[in-house]
């Protein structure tokens, strides 16, 4: 439990440390004492209280329109109180959409946020929703960190910018984290850019439940016929486990362990030859 309220208590820190000058983006509600999560997507492993449903905030989107889409593509309309919304799994479970669009004059926007959520197997791969058109301009992850695998610090991650659905070269994105953290890319020619996440973590203790993850948000802005295109893609990533694991103390360790075996076995047989 002590772990779990260290883990809310900081990600609610870190998610807010970027947020006065970010575009519109999702971002998990604050833990609530007593109600045990700061909602974040991550697997099956997260051990967040999916059953009963996650809140989200939607930072700087005010006049926004929201839904959840589920793995199958349907939509169901969110309806935002001072920002925050409640989700719950659309009869399936398996990684949903949060989806926030706003146009303004020339101005188009969006925040997308992709969230598991458990119930009855959906029977499609995350790819399809991941792969749907969701906004004009928006932020694929290739792949996305799900399952038993995550956004760990010092590791690429990969992403796609696409423009009405089709890659788009040389689009610019810039990133930045609540560890404080920021960076700028620029797509190749396939709309591809890897994004290295910061190793920006102040380490703490040894094991993941103990390292409490940060936010990283990504925001690609495009313009087309006089008209301005913003997206934002937010995501959790960890401090990376090589902090507390080492390969040659493991290898040293199998190395002990069948010395002794050796050293257990002779000594049997010995005992054996001498009755």
């Amino acid at each position: 439990m002590k772990a779990r309220l260290l883990m809310g208590a900081t990600l609610v820190v870190a998610l807010f440390s970027f947020t006065a000058e970010a575009s519109m983006h999702w971002v998990p509600a604050p833990a609530v004492k007593g109600h045990g999560h700061a909602g974040h997507g991550g697997g099956h492993g997260g051990g967040n209280s999916r059953h009963a449903g996650e809140t989200y905030l939607l930072h700087g989107g005010e006049g926004a329109e929201t839904q959840l889409m589920s793995p199958h593509l349907a939509v169901k309309a969110l309806q935002p109180e001072q920002g925050r919304v409640s989700v719950k799994a659309m009869g399936t479970g398996n990684y949903h959409a949060l989806v926030a669009k706003r146009s303004a004059g020339e101005l188009h926007e969006s925040a997308i946020r992709y969230i598991y959520m458990n119930g009855k197997p959906s029977g499609v791969s995350p790819s399809l929703l991941i792969g749907h058109e969701k906004s004009a301009l928006e932020i694929e992850p290739a792949p996305l960190a799900r399952e038993h695998w995550r956004y760990y610090s010092g590791t690429d991650a990969v992403f796609v910018i696409r423009y009405r659905g089709e890659p788009l070269a040389g689009a610019s994105m810039s990133m930045t984290t609540g560890n404080g953290s920021s960076a700028e890319f620029t797509a190749d020619a396939t709309g591809r850019v890897t994004v290295p996440l910061p190793q920006d973590f102040t380490y703490e203790k040894p094991g993941r439940a103990a390292n409490p993850p940060a936010e990283f948000l990504l925001t690609a802005r495009h313009g087309d016929d006089g008209q301005r295109f913003i997206t934002t893609f937010s995501y959790d990533y960890h401090i990376n486990p090589q902090h507390w694991q080492s390969t040659e103390l493991g290898l040293a360790m199998v190395g002990g362990g069948m010395l002794l075996g050796g050293f257990m076995t002779l000594r049997k047989r010995r005992r054996k030859e001498k009755k």
